[in-house]
């Protein structure tokens, strides 16, 4: 079989998996017993436009215990749903963060679609990025997805913050960058309030350079990027999105490898039958733990300005992490 051919082999397998997805009944909204109490989590959308028509897109806030410190995107990847980030998104509130996890279609004519396969989506990735750079705006798509989440909630003391974090999963990966670099061109002045960029395993697509082309743009403007990424498989088109960042994006520090990693470990304890089918195992959970307290605590220090040091070569969590085979470090080349 051609490359061009397995390609599109692939693409066919992983849209009748969407199909699946579709028909399987949407998870409950509500924290599983026992796990990190003090996280409110409420459904809204968020109503644009794309190729030339309005859509309404389905999105999760999750707020804080406290006062957020900065808004996380958290964006899913191909023929998966916010739900399926549930567990890593309730990490990043209960730190602090304000996190809004939308869903976003895997396979659409028009582009609407969190990857490009059947049509380039480079136009729709910059709609949602300019959604995001207009969000403290109470009256924009964002802000009244806020609201009305917010009042549900009963949470009237949260408003949007100033500092965001673009972070997605898998193709959600390559979605965030293209939205960032767009926000960036478009709106200078929005994108001062980004702080950086956090990649889970992120996947290019297998058509374009919208992902190596965003990438380099961003490295050279030194926004912080930061990747947990891990081993190449079928999963994450053999971790080329990885070596793109690698070679592209300039950061002296671009993160880590985990060593007996799986494309879903991101999902963790929130994947599904169809998440272990295509990694072939089930997320561990010493690799889920690893990443969401490197995950978060990276986060908080682009938010922050600052170099918590345990997160890093050289601090104690990290050479723990080292030490014990948990992860490697990513080479920048």
């Amino acid at each position: 079989m051609s490359g061009r051919s397995f390609r599109w082999a692939v693409i066919a397998a992983l849209a009748v998996m969407t199909m699946l997805i579709g028909a399987t009944p949407p998870t409950s909204l509500a924290a599983p017993t026992g796990r990190q109490p003090g996280v409110v989590v409420e459904p809204s959308f968020i109503a644009t436009e794309c190729a030339g028509k309005p859509v309404r897109v389905a999105a999760r806030w999750y707020f804080p215990p406290g006062r957020p410190t900065a808004l996380v995107w958290l964006q899913h990847g191909f023929s998966r749903t916010a739900a399926n980030l549930d567990i890593l998104a309730r990490s990043y509130a209960n730190a602090g963060f304000l996190v809004v996890s939308p869903t976003l279609d895997s396979v659409n004519l028009g582009g609407c679609a969190v990857a490009y396969n059947i049509a380039d989506n480079a136009a729709f990735a910059r709609t949602i990025g300019g959604v995001f750079g207009s969000g403290r705006d109470t009256d924009s798509p964002l802000g009244a997805s806020l609201l009305r989440a917010r009042a549900a909630a009963g949470r009237p003391d949260v408003t949007m913050p100033y500092r965001m974090v673009f972070a997605g999963h898998s193709a959600g990966g390559e979605f965030v960058v293209v939205a960032a670099d767009a926000l960036r061109r478009a709106d200078p002045v929005a994108y001062r309030r980004l702080a950086g960029l956090m990649l889970f395993d992120p996947v290019n697509s297998f058509f374009g350079r919208n992902f190596a082309s965003a990438a380099a743009a961003l490295g050279a403007s030194r926004l912080p990027i930061r990747v947990i990424a891990s081993q190449p498989s079928v999963s994450d088109n053999f971790g080329q999105g990885v070596s793109v960042l690698q070679e592209t994006t300039r950061q002296r520090f671009l993160g880590s490898r985990l060593v007996t990693g799986i494309h879903i470990d991101a999902e963790g304890e929130s994947t599904d039958l169809i998440g272990e089918l295509s990694g072939l195992a089930a997320p561990r959970p010493r690799n889920g733990r690893a990443l969401r307290a490197l995950a978060t605590g990276w986060s908080s220090d682009m938010v922050a300005d600052t170099v918590t040091a345990t997160y890093y070569p050289g601090g104690r969590y990290y050479d723990l992490l080292l030490d014990t085979r948990t992860i490697t470090t990513l080479p920048v080349r």
